[in-house]
């Protein structure tokens, strides 16, 4: 076999990993989860054993858990949540992440969010992998469409965790505050004021995206800088080139065509180290009656993949809801009307068919691909 086949057999093997792992049918399979879990602790020679598992939350608090080696992230995320008294019910919209928190000064932290663990995946062997004290487990929000932040006020708990958040991101500058919206925000802050705190947070720009820096891309020239916001069904590049160009690119998730990420093989000079990996996420999509092809080179491309796949998942929840609500008005002024009449089955069944109006290949959700 020549080294180009064998790069293409590894790719292909790797784009099969990806679409295997993110398959709700596959991944919602005890069977699946059995194996898995064996093969995580199989590679690592890694026994069942008690232990206690520090979770954080974004302010830098934690909660210990009385856990076992062999627990996925689906049963730790349930018993941290239940810690923080957070009920069941609203458990799918968190989720537990790799994070990477750097002393600056005596009095500044910088908190890098690294990837999404899987619900499948072993968060003690995750963590264990990684050689550096300062990558930590943390609890963060899941969803990538700000307005579902409503579903959680009706309980104290979440919107403690919601305001945690929304702190970080405001303090790490991950949002674009106008001067005003910064000093009502500060205000806030001072009067630790949550609900009004969120309330404005809402109207910033790129509150509740997920914020990517130190990237470089082939666009608009090779060993460009990029920074990345994604969130609310859309994906903003903001390039700046060696040459001094600057350019802004502002796409929706529809415009995506299909988005691959890859682990690229070190030099030889190069030691692989699973702290530090080489990965690429290329993309491409739809401008206008052309289709461009965007590289990304970045360390969180799989967390990436991530949110571009539930902004995607997210989109038919949506378009359904508001389908429903539209009929839901129409009826109380037809009350009479049948509702296979006015056509909501019939919307719904569409709808719900429409589960994808793009190919896509997403990822590998382990650090250790």
């Amino acid at each position: 076999m020549t080294k180009a086949m064998t790069n293409e057999r590894r790719l292909q093997l790797e784009q099969y990993l990806q679409q295997i792992v993110s398959d709700p049918v596959v991944t919602s399979s005890e069977i699946f989860m059995e194996y898995f879990k064996k093969l995580q602790m199989d590679t690592f020679n890694m026994p069942t054993v008690q232990l206690i598992l520090r979770i954080y939350m974004p302010d830098g608090a934690a909660v210990e858990l009385d856990v076992q080696t062999s627990d996925s992230a689906e049963r730790v995320l349930e018993a941290a949540l239940f810690k923080l008294g957070v009920s069941r019910e609203l458990g799918e919209y968190f989720s537990l992440f790799i994070t990477h928190k750097e002393a600056k000064g005596p009095f500044t932290v910088l908190s890098l969010v690294v990837k999404r663990i899987a619900g499948f995946e072993l968060p003690f062997l995750t963590i264990w992998n990684l050689e550096d004290d300062q990558f930590q487990i943390e609890v963060r929000k899941w969803y990538m469409n700000p307005s579902n932040d409503a579903m959680l006020m009706g309980s104290t708990e979440a919107i403690d965790l919601l305001y945690l958040q929304a702190v970080q991101e405001f303090q790490m500058e991950w949002t674009r505050p106008t001067k005003d919206q910064q000093q009502k925000l500060q205000h806030c802050l001072k009067q630790q004021n949550k609900l009004k705190f969120l309330e404005l947070m809402k109207t910033v720009e790129y509150y509740g995206y997920l914020h990517i820096t130190s990237c470089t891309s082939d666009y608009p020239e090779c060993d460009s800088e990029v920074t990345i916001w994604v969130g609310n069904n859309e994906m903003s590049c903001h390039f700046y080139s060696p040459g001094g160009h600057a350019e802004n690119l502002r796409l929706s998730i529809k415009d995506l065509i299909c988005w691959n990420v890859t682990l690229l093989q070190p030099k030889k000079q190069e030691v692989m180290s699973p702290n530090h990996q080489h990965l690429e996420l290329k993309f491409d999509y739809q401008q206008g009656s052309s289709l461009k092809c965007i590289t990304i080179h970045t360390e969180q491309a799989f967390l990436l993949s991530s949110c571009l796949k539930k902004m995607l998942s997210e989109r038919p929840v949506h378009r359904c809801k508001e389908e429903l609500e539209i009929q839901v008005d129409k009826a109380t002024c037809k009350s009479n009307i049948r509702p296979e009449q006015n056509g909501v089955h019939a919307k719904k069944q569409a709808l719900l068919k429409d589960k994808r109006e793009y190919c896509v290949v997403d990822n590998i959700s382990d650090l250790d691909l």
